[in-house]
């Protein structure tokens, strides 16, 4: 297998010879992430204006051939557990941290969610990685009022695992500018709600400075706000930024915020008495 040199700067779906599982170094994760691309075909339910995704589209997942998935990651997984490709994929040391549900689009919105779950854990057996890895589903929580979805969930309570549950804004009008959807507050709560009642949750928030602005003081409010009755459920909160291009068409100008402005806004947020962590 070809090796690469992988930075937090590349997270390229197409580095490597797979369809489905492709391997990241992830600033969050603090190491090596596995990731699984439920989405080759670039299709999501959302359209958020920092997504690095090349040529999204809105849709849904094309139909998942899970016998060359279930192929690609004991490949992967051979290599890295088994081979030399922790020691020569990046410039410096990194450990093997987890797999994760992610890629070019709402993982979820899959309808063979549930049977791909199955197979990663079939594979984590393989491999004896229970106790040295953890799964992640990285997802925008609008599929969790699925049954299907619910009972991967389930499945994924056998082994370590996490749900990153992106929240980028709780006002309708700035959602609708953000992620480019017609936010339902209701909705939000529920799946949440789902989220945390089956899984260990952490709330990931994108923050932009948009046409040069920072978040206001009312974002923040209203952030603690939404989250307030939820907060002793959540296992943290992740603020972050860009750190890659997007890849999408604005009229808005979008850049990163840098660390201290993002712990700022942790500092505000803090009230929530809430692990928070800064990207």
């Amino acid at each position: 297998m070809k090796k690469e040199i992988l930075t937090i700067f590349n997270h390229d779906r197409n580095i490597f010879n797979s369809k489905y599982i492709y391997p990241v170094v992830s600033r969050r994760s603090m190491g090596l992430s596995l990731g699984i691309n439920l989405n080759t075909n670039n299709a999501c339910n959302w359209q958020c204006i920092y997504c690095q995704v090349s040529d999204l589209t809105r849709g849904k997942p094309e139909k998942i051939d899970l016998k060359l998935l279930k192929s690609e990651l004991d490949k992967w997984l051979e290599e890295i557990i088994n081979g030399s490709f922790l020691n020569e994929c990046a410039s410096h040391k990194v450990d093997f941290k987890d797999i994760a549900f992610s890629g070019n689009g709402e993982p979820t919105a899959t309808a063979e969610f549930e049977a791909i779950v199955k197979i990663v854990l079939e594979k984590i057996d393989k491999f004896q990685l229970s106790k040295t890895i953890k799964l992640r589903l990285i997802t925008n929580g609008s599929y969790l009022n699925k049954k299907n979805i619910q009972h991967g969930l389930e499945l994924m309570k056998s082994v370590d695992h996490e749900v990153w549950f992106k929240i980028d804004h709780v006002n309708p009008k700035e959602a609708k500018k953000i992620n480019r959807i017609n936010l339902s507050i209701a909705s939000l709560k529920k799946n949440l709600i789902n989220s945390f009642s089956i899984s260990p949750t952490i709330v990931q928030t994108c923050l932009l400075k948009i046409n040069r602005e920072l978040p206001s003081n009312n974002f923040v409010n209203e952030y603690i706000k939404f989250l307030e009755p939820y907060a002793s459920n959540l296992r943290a909160i992740h603020l972050y930024s860009m750190v890659r291009p997007s890849q999408q068409k604005t009229d808005l100008q979008i850049e990163a915020l840098d660390k201290s402005e993002l712990q700022i806004i942790a500092d505000k947020i803090n009230v929530l008495k809430t692990k928070i962590e800064c990207y």
